[in-house]
């Protein structure tokens, strides 16, 4: 019991951790300590800190999920840019300079019916 109650600092307090608790108390602040360093769990291989890795999943990393702003249709962040060339719901402009906009899908039917372009 009286060894539990002594006092000691974090093991990592070399990577900057500034914990200082009781012995007793050191393995659950090691289950939170933001100075662990972890996988992300998007798999996309990335090895940092537990405080860093939380914004890496949820802002940087490639295999995030990410919503269209078009169809809004989930996709992983490293897909969207390929998605975007083919959205059917993203804006675009005729393709035949008319000047006119619509959505993707929307243009087979523009160029048949309403382009003053095609003649």
């Amino acid at each position: 019991k009286m060894i539990s109650s002594l006092k000691c600092c974090c093991p990592l307090i070399e990577r900057g951790c500034k914990w200082l608790g009781s012995l007793e108390d050191c393995e659950n602040h090691l289950d939170t300590c933001g100075y662990v360093y972890e996988t992300c769990e998007l798999e996309c291989g990335v090895v940092l800190r537990r405080d860093e890795l939380r914004i890496h999943e949820k802002e940087k990393c490639l295999n995030r999920k990410v919503k269209c702003e078009h169809c809004v249709k989930d996709f992983k962040s490293c897909e969207l840019d390929g998605h975007f060339e083919k959205c059917p719901k993203m804006k675009v402009s005729c393709d035949l300079e008319c000047g006119a906009a619509m959505c993707r899908e929307d243009m087979e039917q523009h160029l048949k019916r309403d382009c003053g372009m095609v003649r």
